[in-house]
């Protein structure tokens, strides 16, 4: 009997769990809906999108037993049904209440999500929506009751990949309201093509793929080193053939693995039009955000950590970077000012590019806050480049706001920009023109489990470079080479980049070398830092899996793991971030 209570359990919170999961993704898409209709309030067709989402979640939670989320999305539903009617307007007063009655929404999710069963105050927000329906609420006597799909024990089970509370486009398109039109044939859902994976499922499928990829590595360099060795025979040739095909299938294998853990940009970037509608409410602008490239994809452990940044730079863009209706037009700028948030792919990397066409940075006054912060002297300041004093924005506390307000100001913003970029191993560059606007790109690894490598050898040791933290690489001469404060730095296009010997720094000893005798160096970026590494020489680009040192070497700076190569033998793998903090020590 405990058995069979024990798997009842079981299938119920499966059950609930594909809700939450379901629940997430419409709500997100609520989000970007709600700004859209307010633009565009005569898109029916959009409503009546917005109407089965929240139909669907109040279909599935009056059936889990749900009680305040039905309540409240059956409130949303009214309000909705009136809209779909015409009974009410599209309005901003009317979005504000349906975007706090989401809000709450989320909060009750949220609950769920964590077992908590104890009642939450809807008292406002439920004051809000009937104040928003006036006196007549027609309850279910106006709403088309559309049947939710799936729901029963049975079918979660047996079904695991059709998420709960569908709702069928046959009893959409059939629903008796006026302006819903003639029936339209049934389309294919997606979700019967998707399933949801355990990620350590994804994870443990990765490692062994990593494993491929060695092995893969260690027969392509045999073979070459055979045919370098021995006549070309026909049976050398037929190995030679089975090592291509396995290198193919390995390639293909890998890469089929790594689009699982795939998720779109547009996952992050959905939650941003309410973001700016918002902040345009509330600092009384004129804001259109343009969104480009949503469908790029990252690795789903890169796109947890892009949102907080990306939230920081938008926040800025809107509140300090953007002017006001009054100041744009005095300046002879359309009243409305945009920002542009676009995604692209670039080889191995993805590149994310935040522009505004505001007021743009006071360079001037971010020489002065630098002086005044005690950050440098004001002669060193003055001979900077514009382009290398805006790096002080990043700096931990930095900011030039007169005013502080609710939505950013504090400096706290750009800092955490740089904290998780730098945890990504990305880079970040600033670049802004007084009154003409702001730019801000981001550089970002597609995964970070298998990497692209720079292999480079440094007084008799080989060490590979995370080719998406590799800026460029240059041969130098005397001339490209200066001394501040006797130390070198690189004069590399104007732009003055800091240089030590990477052998050394990673060893912890003497940084002094002869630059005669070591001709080459590797610029390398950490969000919108550089560093010039001299090396022996390049040994080629090679795609390697990082392996752990294990908890008792793991912690060891400047070494973010090990990897063997082809050869058989194992070489260390520069962590970025710690090669910066070393390098800083050492300096």
């Amino acid at each position: 009997m405990t058995n069979e209570l024990d798997l009842q359990q079981d299938e119920m919170q499966e059950i609930i769990d594909d809700f939450l999961v379901e629940a997430d993704e419409l709500t997100t898409s609520l989000d970007g809906n709600f700004v859209r209709l307010e633009s565009t309030p005569d898109d029916l067709d959009l409503l009546n999108e917005i109407f089965r989402a929240a139909h669907t979640i109040k279909g599935t939670s009056s059936f889990l037993g749900f009680e305040q989320v039905t309540s409240l999305t059956h409130k949303m539903e009214d309000i909705l049904n009136k809209l779909r009617k015409s009974e009410m307007a599209v309005t901003a007063d009317v979005m504000d209440v349906l975007l706090s009655a989401l809000d709450a929404l989320k909060g009750l999710l949220d609950k769920v999500r964590q077992g908590d069963l104890s009642e939450e105050d809807l008292s406002e927000v439920l004051g809000r929506l009937n104040a928003a329906l006036g006196d007549s609420v027609d309850d279910d006597t106006d709403l088309p009751e559309l049947p939710v799909v799936g729901l029963t024990p049975e079918t979660a089970v047996e079904s695991p990949t059709e998420p709960t509370g569908t709702i069928t486009p046959e009893t959409v398109a059939g629903a008796p309201d006026e302006k819903q039109g003639p029936a339209k044939p049934a389309a294919k859902k997606a979700a019967d093509q998707t399933i949801r994976v355990d990620v350590e499922r994804l994870d443990s499928l990765m490692n062994m793929v990593g494993e491929l990829v060695l092995g893969r590595n260690s027969l392509v360099q045999s073979i070459n080193r055979l045919q370098s060795e021995l006549d070309n025979d026909l049976a050398l040739e037929t190995v030679a053939q089975s090592a291509t095909a396995v290198n193919f299938i390995t390639t293909e294998l890998q890469m089929a693995v790594m689009k699982m853990r795939m998720q779109p940009v547009g996952k992050v970037f959905n939650r941003f039009p309410r973001l700016v509608r918002d902040l345009a409410r509330d600092t009384k602008k004129q804001i259109e955000l343009v969104i480009s490239g949503e469908g790029t994809e990252l690795d789903k452990s890169v796109i947890e950590e892009i949102g907080d940044p990306l939230v920081h730079i938008i926040r800025n863009s809107c509140d300090h970077g953007l002017e006001s209706p009054e100041e744009r037009l005095a300046k002879g700028k359309p009243a409305v000012g945009t920002v542009w948030l676009q995604a692209s792919q670039e080889g191995s990397n993805i590149v994310i590019k935040i522009r505004d066409d505001g007021r743009g940075f006071d360079v001037d006054a971010i020489r002065a806050k630098a002086v005044e912060r005690g950050m440098i002297s004001r002669n060193e300041v003055d001979r900077m480049a514009d382009r290398d004093v805006f790096k002080y924005i990043f700096a931990a506390g930095f900011s030039t706001a007169k005013v502080i307000t609710d939505v950013s100001g504090r400096g706290v913003g750009m800092d955490v920009v740089r904290s998780n970029i730098e945890k990504l191993n990305g880079l970040i560059e600033l670049d802004s023109v007084r009154n003409e606007g702001t730019s801000i790109t981001i550089k970002l690894p597609l995964t970070l489990a298998i990497i692209q490598g720079l292999l480079v050898q440094c007084e008799d040791e080989v060490f590979i470079l995370p080719l998406s933290s590799v800026i460029e690489t240059v041969k130098t001469e005397h001339s490209d080479i200066h001394y501040v404060n006797k130390r070198p730095v690189l004069c590399l296009r104007d732009e003055i980049i800091p240089i030590v010997n990477l052998a050394r720094v990673l060893r912890r000893g003497n940084d002094s070398f002869i630059l005669t005798e070591r001709p080459y160096i590797v610029v390398v970026g950490l969000a919108e830092k550089k560093l010039g590494l001299i090396v022996d020489r390049f040994l080629g680009q090679e795609e390697v899996v990082i392996k752990s040192l294990g908890s008792y070497l793991g912690s060891t700076e400047g070494v973010a793991g090990a990897t063997i190569l082809g050869d058989g033998r194992i070489r260390l793998i520069v962590d970025i971030i710690g090669l910066f903090n070393t390098a800083g020590k050492i300096r």
